[in-house]
């Protein structure tokens, strides 16, 4: 295939990725809250897009999804809760792409994207700030607790933005994530595993075998359905042990809202160091487009 496939990173979990004249973006979430480091974009000042992949409905994800696909004309792809945000913000049907995961996107250009249905991290449940430590507990607990506990989350999340940036994600993304997706990207000889939340099916992961998988690192994880009972730090080393990327990128760690500091990545790269050894962690800045697939 011609062209270099490139990667770029624009805070969170959104990238942007360019291959044979194609350009493909994973999330849409770079107009941040007034206070959190800029990423050096805007979605406004997006023009450029063949098509748009978000991972969930959540905020940090799709917000400026509707305002890139009126822009360029991309179909989005997306799970059912983030394409009826998708209408009710005037993107036209033909570019409201819903999935939940089984299906293949042909992009053209022998670029293909899967989707597969995953989870996503257990935000009922307890976290550690420090990757490397274990957080136990809170097994077993029932849907109704679940939503009872997110629930309080959005309350906490207003009170620490300005209004206006409150009404615009209640205009644009939703409470409820929808359901998790994960993307495998092949394109350029290789593959990408894009996992925007930190959460798996097992069953699923095992049989993916990427040449890079990006991972996010936040939040207490989700296995199976369940919250990790390990660190932070072995979850992520758990999924590169079973995919056997040759390359990982991290994402969702950076300090993506004013309150929130960014996680140290310390815990997580010893791990991977120690138990991976053959898997190399690369370590992105925002806008820094990288060649990750080798030849």
């Amino acid at each position: 295939m011609s062209g270099e496939l490139t990667v770029e990173w624009f805070g969170c979990t959104t990238f942007r990725i360019r291959v044979a004249g194609l350009t493909l973006w994973f999330d849409t979430f770079v107009d941040r809250a007034p206070g959190a480091v800029p990423v050096g974009l805007t979605a406004e000042a997006i023009d450029t897009a063949d098509f748009v992949f978000v991972s969930h409905a959540h905020f940090d994800h799709a917000l400026g999804a509707d305002t890139v696909a009126r822009a360029t004309g991309a179909p989005v792809v997306g799970n059912y809760e983030t394409v009826r945000l998708l209408a009710a913000n005037a993107v036209p049907e033909a570019q409201r792409w819903a999935v939940s995961g089984g299906e293949t996107i042909d992009c053209g250009r022998d670029v293909r994207v899967r989707v597969f249905p995953s989870q996503h991290s257990c935000l009922f449940a307890a976290s550690e700030l420090d990757a490397g430590t274990p957080c136990l507990g809170d097994l077993g607990i029932s849907l109704q607790e679940r939503r009872a506990k997110v629930a309080e989350v959005w309350p906490l999340l207003s009170s620490i933005v300005p209004a206006d940036y409150a009404a615009e994600i209640a205009q644009h993304t939703s409470h409820e994530d929808g359901g998790q997706l994960s993307y495998l990207i092949e394109a350029g000889g290789g593959s990408i595993f894009v996992s925007a939340s930190s959460g798996y099916w097992s069953g699923i992961l095992r049989d993916l075998r990427p040449d890079v998988a990006i991972l996010a690192a936040a939040g207490r994880p989700n296995v199976d359905g369940e919250p990790s009972q390990r660190s932070l730090a072995d979850f992520i080393t758990d999924q590169v042990e079973v995919l056997r990327p040759h390359t990982v990128v991290l994402c969702h760690h950076d300090a993506w809202m004013p309150v929130l500091p960014a996680l140290d990545p310390g815990p997580i790269e010893r791990a991977i160091a120690t138990r991976t050894p053959a898997a190399h962690l690369v370590a992105m800045a925002y806008g820094d487009a990288r060649p990750l697939l080798r030849r």
